[in-house]
This record gives structure tokens, sequence and C-alpha cells, in this order.
């Protein structure tokens, strides 16, 4: 496949030119089909999908073969079995717009009384809406204090994100409905007794499956890093090149830093790029080049995210190849055991709510920080704002058996994690996410969070697929202190957020120590994780001000400062 994602459209009775600005706004773009209720508009990330009745058209970050994949059934079949978000048409006329099973696939969407405009990036509808742009600031308090907007919020009122296995469905003459169908990964509880070893051999023919798939399109772009998802995708990436009959050497690798103030990453990737006999790519960005990375990144990700700014030049590099990149998307949650619930809660046999709290606490700590850096209200707001969107999404799951789990992928993992291989990679290269198939994560969430913890399962995992890789640490297991100035906490960056977010309206959120202080205090503070967190969402919040403020009904953020 040659092109990244790119999809737009419209159901219901609208207006086909915006729909057409958008296409042209995303760099073009194939007319699908137009007819009465429906106009498509995409690259070749949309793909016509067989189907028992009517017609449909799939499409993810690296869109599967459907014919191939056997995905003609139901579009919940296919959302499930493909993870793929796609339109379908029945031969009624009435016309649905799904989500993915993961949800990884972004689709925005914008709803009136009769149509549905949609696209794959949120700049696409937000540049081309009619009329003035009301900020969504309670979108906006959760992308400052958690970094990311929960429950389908964006940075507009008015436009949002679909979540997993949600639905819009148009009839001939009628207005849209929305849905969501039954999420197939909360139907599935642990099973007593079953060990992680059980399921290894399983898990890993899934996503060996899952990466043969993607390399039968063309050529292999695996990510590298010192962790543990990304060499075993990469293990298996020089297994399918082997395959199809290449020579190890033929295969790339691509590292960067992930600015945690290490080199380990590099060289832990390093060290097994050479065990598997392929090649290395390490693509370092420059410290006079944060900003424009920075700006970059917040463009891609529509303003709603900044976890990983760094990846930026790589993902540049990336655009010039060819072929599918692998990334190691919802390892660290479905296979590691990650974001587990408090020890000490579950050992007190804590209800249902202190769960809830130990989870929203996880959730939102760089809040921790707010009331010393940020304008005395400000800490409370974005904390009730989050708290109010993150309790809908968890509150169901507060006593399901994978509770932890699955409200850490739908409120961290989903809306801001996955931006990395969604957007920015994704806006690159086509950017396969394998361990996220509901092959792999099915056979997962069959074990208990227990079994998994603090990545349990990982040897076992790492010798299935090459024995060698149980024995090379990760760089998280090497780290001990930073060597070296992180870019994102250079006096560089701090110049730069600073004169950002003090020219900007933004500023009013400022606390006095942030406000008064000079560059080398606000060094100081990016050099701590969860402050730096904090000004990065007030960079985005800045840039987004910037960029709109032609178009917005108010510019002045004051309302994150009431309750």
């Amino acid at each position: 496949m040659a092109e990244t994602t790119r999809v737009c459209g419209m159901l219901g009775a609208g207006d086909s030119e915006r729909v057409r600005r958008m296409a042209r706004a995303a760099g073009g773009g194939e007319v699908v089909v137009e007819r009465p209720g429906l106009l498509l508009i995409g690259s070749q990330g949309l793909r016509p999908r067989p189907a028992t009745t009517g017609e449909a058209w799939a499409f993810s970050t690296a869109t599967p073969d459907p014919a191939a994949l056997g995905l003609s059934g139901s579009w919940e079949q296919a959302a499930r079995d493909g993870d793929v978000a796609g339109v379908a048409r029945t031969s009624e006329g009435t016309t649905v717009l799904h989500s993915s099973l993961s949800g990884v696939q972004p689709l925005y969407v914008e709803q009136t009384r009769d149509a549905v405009y949609f696209a794959t990036r949120l700049d696409l509808l937000v540049d081309t809406a009619s009329g003035p742009l009301t900020p969504d600031w309670n979108g906006w308090a959760q992308i400052i204090g958690i970094g990311a907007p929960l429950a389908g919020r964006t940075t507009v009122s008015g436009i949002r994100r679909l979540g997993p296995m949600e639905h819009l469905d148009v009839a001939p003459g009628g207005s849209p409905r929305s849905g969501r169908t039954a999420w197939p990964w909360e139907q599935i509880t642990p099973e007593p007794g079953l060990t992680p070893e059980e399921l290894t051999g399983d898990v890993v023919d899934a996503l060996r499956d899952q990466v043969g798939q993607h390399a039968a399109g063309g050529p292999l772009q695996p990510m590298l890093s010192g962790g543990r998802d990304s060499r075993m995708l990469t293990g298996l990436a020089r297994e399918a090149a082997v395959a199809a009959g290449a020579a190890p050497a033929a295969l790339t690798a691509w590292t960067t830093s992930s600015d945690t103030g290490t080199t380990l990453e590099e060289l832990t990737a390093a060290r097994i790029a050479a065990d598997l006999g392929i090649r290395q790519r390490i693509v370092s960005g420059r410290h006079d080049g944060f900003s424009q990375d920075f700006l970059d990144y917040a463009e891609l990700t529509g303003h709603q995210a900044s976890f990983h700014v760094w990846l930026m030049p790589v993902a540049r590099e990336l655009a010039a190849q060819a072929g599918t990149v692998l990334d190691g998307l919802g390892g660290g949650v479905f296979l590691g055991g990650g974001f587990p619930d408090d020890p000490q809660a579950l050992a007190d046999g804590a209800g249902p709510q202190r769960l809830l709290e130990t989870r929203f606490g996880r959730l939102a700590r760089y809040l921790q920080v707010a009331e010393e850096l940020l304008a005395p209200g400000a800490a409370d707001r974005l904390a009730a704002a989050g708290r109010e969107d993150y309790t809908r999404i968890a509150e169901p799951l507060a006593d399901h058996p994978q509770g932890a789990t699955l409200t850490a992928y739908l409120t961290r993992t989903l809306p801001g994690i996955s931006m990395a291989p969604a957007a920015v990679l994704g806006g690159s290269r086509p950017t396969a996410v394998p361990i996220m198939a509901h092959q792999v994560v099915s056979q997962a969430l069959r074990l208990t969070h227990e079994s998994k913890r603090e990545g349990g399962w990982y040897p076992d995992l790492l010798r299935r697929v090459r024995p060698s890789f149980g024995e090379i640490p990760t760089a998280a297991d090497l780290t001990t202190v930073r060597q070296h100035v992180r870019r994102g906490a250079a006096l560089d960056a701090a110049v730069w957020y600073r004169e950002l977010i003090l020219g900007s309206p933004a500023a009013v959120l400022l606390g006095e120590k942030l406000r008064d202080g000079d560059a080398e205090l606000w060094r100081r503070q990016l050099a701590r994780t969860r402050a730096q967190h904090l000004i990065r969402g007030l960079a985005l919040l800045a840039l987004w001000l910037r960029r709109y403020e032609d178009r917005l009904t108010e510019t002045d953020p004051t309302p994150l400062l009431r309750g």
C-alpha cells in the first residue's frame, strides 16, 4: 500500500462541497462513491470490502486486504476481526459509519440534523466548519491535566471522536442516529487457573499472522526501541522477510531517542539489530529543532496530545520509505500487565469506588504539581473536568475483572498514546499495530491481570519469538540516572515554551512561579516529568489559540480557572 490512510465523507443530506474541501486539504483522494445520501473520498487506505448484502468500504492505520481476511460479513464482524473502521450501505439504502474494535484509527464526526460529516483528521472538520468555533474547555482541561481529551471530546464543541465500536446510521430521508454495539473486549473475563505460558504459542502465532499479512503487501519498516514489544515485532518482521526469500540485512529497523536523558534505547536496539543481522537506522533529533518538532506534532495530532514529540525526526525520515511501519502499541497494557490496581487497595479489599479513585489518581498524576505551577483555581478545575468524563468511562468497569486494564486503555492508551502510530507515524507511512488485533488482545484478556504483572509474561513471549531475546535486558532495566539533558528540557526548549505561553492568552493559567520565572527556572521545571506534561499542554493550547484566533467564539481560557 503506497499511501497513508486519508478518508473523509458525508452521510445524509449535506454540503458535498465541504467534503471536497476536506479532501483537497488532505492532499487529494479518489471519489470512491457519490450518490444520494453518501459521499466518500479517500486515499488507497480506503478499500472496498465484500459484503453479504449491499456495499462496504474499510480503512485503518494500515488497511489489510478485506477479501484476503474474509471480512465479508456485517460491519460488526469486519470491525472486530480486521480492526477496521468503515462505511457500509445496506440494500435498503441505510448507510452506517463505524469505528473499529480498538478505535485506534481516528474517526472524527460532526453531526447535524440531516447529515454526518466525518474525517480521519480532526483539522479537516475544524478548518472547513461553516461557522465560528466554540472551544471545548472541558476537552482542553483534559489535554492539559491528563494528556488527552476523554470520552470522544476534542478541542472544539460539536466535533467528536468515535470510540471503539461506535456507529452512526442514516436511513433514506432520515436523520442521523448514533449507537455503540457491544465491545467484545469488555465481554472477556479471565479464566481461573490459566497461566500465561499456556497462551504464549497462540499469541505469538497471532502476531506472526498479523505481521505476515502486512509483509505480503510490501516492505516492512519496524520501529525498534529498547523495549520488549518492538523487538518481538522486529523479530517477526525478520522471519517474514526471510520466508519471502530476502536476506535478513534487507530489513531495516528504525530507532530514535525517546528523550529520557539516556542513550540506552539506541544502544539496546542496536544490540537487538545485531543479534538479528538486520540493518538499523538511528534517527536523532536536534536540540535546535525541538520547537519545530513540537509544532509539527501538534498539527498532526490536532493539538490534542504531546506524548511522543520525539518521534517527529524519524517520522519525517519514514515518509520517504516504502511499505508499512510496525508499532508496538498496546503491549504494555495488554501483554505486560501495566497500570495495575494499587496493591494496598487490593489487599484492603477495596470496593469499586476506591478503585475508581486510585485509577483516576494514576491517570491525573500530572496534576500533583498543578497547585505549585498553575494559577489559583486551575488545579481543581482541571481535576473536576477530567474526573467527570473519566467517571463516565470507568464507572461501568469499576468491578469488571479486567477493569484496571480496560480503563487504562480507554483513558490513556487510546486517546493519547495511540496518536503516535495513528497520526504521527501514520501521517508518514501506513502504520500497523499488530498487538491491537482482536486475535491477540482476546487471548491476553483471558489471563488475570496479576499473572502478567510487572511484565511477567514477557520472558516466555520473547523466547518464543527468538531465544536470545530473553537474554537481552531492556533499556528501562538498565536505566539508573540520566546521562544527558533531555531535548524537551534543554534551555532552548525552555526559552521557546516560555515565550510561546507568556505571549498567549494561555498565560492566564500560569501561577506566579512560572509567570515570573526566567528561562532557567522553566528549564528546571521541564526536567520534572509531571511539570513538563503540564507545560506541554499549555503550549498546545497556546498554539491552538494562535492558529484559530480569528474563528473562535472566545480566546480567553479563564473558564479553565472556574469550577
